[in-house]
């Protein structure tokens, strides 16, 4: 994609300047440049967009890698290889780009000039997750000659992944040193740590503790095993809910945006709409085969607008299309959930794109965590039906868990078993990733005054004890312990989408419903976006998504 003047790409922050700042002393107030630019402003802008580019990226709402990793149902066709095009690409480019990038290396000569050292760096640890996130779904992009328009440059070629991880590590380590200098004026608005110098920190290294696992994919990286034993030695790393990082959204009707826009999509005026969860998914959390009981989060998770297939086609018995047709072989041989699965669960398989019948009011949607919206208080009532309207439940004051306190818990579980080889420590993380996880998605949903009676809610103590007794016989122990974590990330498709390429795991993922061979190859990396590859001539398309990204070096074949 053309990178456009960065004076140009950031006329809607200037013109908010202006409009805001009319005493301000100009020689000439028809040409506006940017020296005469609000950092604090700036930064409303920048931290805004990042919300909205992480959701973008990876919650269930739009097609992206949660299609991948099965948490929202691939649905744009049985096969890998048409199921994803480069014009579905173009929004998260443009957010990244031309929204927060050019916006950010604007702002930093203006922050450093007057010595607003958080601004620098909460910008510097923004964009380094920006280009971090970037290099994980789509492998080399622009680095070195991106945002370089006043320079000429309007065809930015690609840098390699490693050179940009490299870079974006050495932002997170500026931006620490930023961050304890206490010189000059902190940020005037910070809508995810009210201003918290330590936190920022906290978050610059649990950020980098992420990249260097990657980085660890192959535990012979020494470099990469020698940073992670230096981060976690000392300690100061997200592992508790007042540190978590996530994107805050409201209760507000206008601006649309102001609420979950996965809340959206399933709560509307007229009820009964949103996207479809992936089968596989909620089949893990209602009943993981390997378990054999409920796991104490899916009431949270999901909302049930039917107690049963029998009411889904009472309602409209054309509803379901999908109940009246045999489940692929290949479902039956692998005990694979297919269509339906009692008491009530209605999305799609992995590959289903039959096209949308009038099944609004059988779908299961999103519940209260994180989207903000009903928990599910059936019973067991075969015979419920309640569709989804605006306005129920939390009425959409969810969260983006882009950094949860767990996530620590277990990635340090996976560096003690795959890299340290102590099984014993890495269950004790295991299972305090998983205590973590549902005290924090039970108190999130409390506070939205969405609480399920006693009894209702499936024992903890029983779900703990019998996932550390699997974990002490399982044969592939890291599997357990990526599973675990799979099922903590609903809402961060990323990180499960890192976590399987880095691992192979969870295994035995729900297959496409074409058969093994036919489903078009797994997709390592998404292709470039239209608007990039169709705007800049130093850029061809990949010929396929079977390009992996440069720290996917294990070979995992992934279905």
């Amino acid at each position: 994609m053309k990178i456009r003047y960065k004076i140009l790409s950031v006329i809607a922050v200037m013109a908010i300047v202006v409009s805001c700042d009319l005493n301000r002393d100009l020689d000439n107030p028809n040409e506006v440049g940017i020296n005469a630019a609000n950092p604090d402003l700036i930064m409303n802008k920048i931290q805004a967009d990042f919300g909205l580019f992480f959701a973008k990226v990876s919650e269930p709402n739009v097609r992206n890698v949660s299609e991948l990793v099965r948490m929202r149902a691939m649905t744009g066709a049985n096969t890998y290889k048409r199921a994803f095009s480069p014009p579905e690409q173009n929004g998260v480019w443009e957010d990244a780009y031309q929204k927060i990038l050019v916006n950010i290396d604007a702002m930093i000569p203006l922050a450093t000039a007057s010595q607003q050292n958080v601004h620098l760096g909460v910008a510097k640890i923004l964009k380094a997750y920006v280009y971090l996130t970037l290099v994980d779904i789509f492998g080399d992009v622009p680095y070195s000659q991106a945002l370089k328009g006043d320079e000429g440059i309007f065809n930015p070629e690609v840098d390699g992944g490693a050179s940009i991880y490299a870079a974006s590590i050495a932002l997170l380590a500026e931006a620490r040193t930023d961050l304890a200098n206490t010189a000059g004026s902190g940020l005037a608005r910070d809508i995810y740590y009210n201003g918290d110098r330590a936190k920022w920190t906290t978050l610059a290294n649990s950020l980098e503790l992420k990249a260097q696992l990657n980085l660890a994919a192959k535990a012979s990286n020494a470099t990469a095993v020698a940073a992670i034993d230096a981060l976690i030695a000392a300690n100061d790393l997200i592992d508790t809910d007042a540190e978590e990082f996530t994107y805050k959204y409201g209760t507000s009707q206008i601006p649309a945006i102001s609420r979950s826009p996965l809340y959206q999509s399933s709560y509307s005026i007229n009820g009964g709409t949103g996207p479809y969860l992936g089968n596989y998914f909620m089949f893990q959390m209602y009943r993981d085969p390997n378990l054999g009981v409920q796991d104490p989060r899916w009431r949270y998770y999901f909302y049930r607008q039917a107690g049963s297939r029998t009411q889904m086609l009472k309602d409209d018995n054309q509803s379901v299309p999908c109940a009246f047709n045999s489940a692929p072989d290949h479902y039956v041989a692998e005990g694979q959930p297919y269509c339906t699965f009692e008491p009530g669960f209605y999305g799609r398989d992995h590959g289903n794109a039959d096209g949308s019948p009038a099944d609004g009011n059988a779908k299961t949607a999103a519940g209260v965590y994180p989207a903000g919206g009903r928990i599910d208080l059936n019973d067991g009532n075969p015979n419920y039906s309640d569709k989804t309207r605006l306005g129920q439940g939390g009425n959409g004051a969810g969260i983006e868990p882009i950094y949860m306190s767990w996530f620590t818990d277990f990635m340090k579980a996976e560096v003690a078993l795959r890299i340290k080889s102590d099984p014993a420590a890495a269950k004790e993380l295991m299972l305090s990733g998983v205590k973590k996880s549902i005290t924090r998605v039970r108190s999130f949903s409390n506070a939205l005054g969405q609480s399920l009676p006693a009894g209702l809610e499936p024992s903890e103590v029983t779900y703990t004890a019998t996932l550390g007794a699997f974990y002490d016989i399982a044969a592939d122990q890291l599997d357990v312990i990526s599973k675990e974590y799979y099922k903590s990330l609903w809402g961060n498709a990323l990180e499960a989408y890192n976590l399987y390429r880095r691992t192979g795991s969870p295994k035995m993922m729900q297959p496409t419903r074409s058969p093994e061979g036919d489903e078009g190859g797994f997709v390592y990396s998404m292709f470039y976006p239209a608007n990039f590859v169709n705007l800049n001539g130093s850029v061809e398309q990949k010929p396929d998504n079977s390009t992996r990204v440069f720290w996917d070096v294990n070979g995992f074949e992934l279905r």
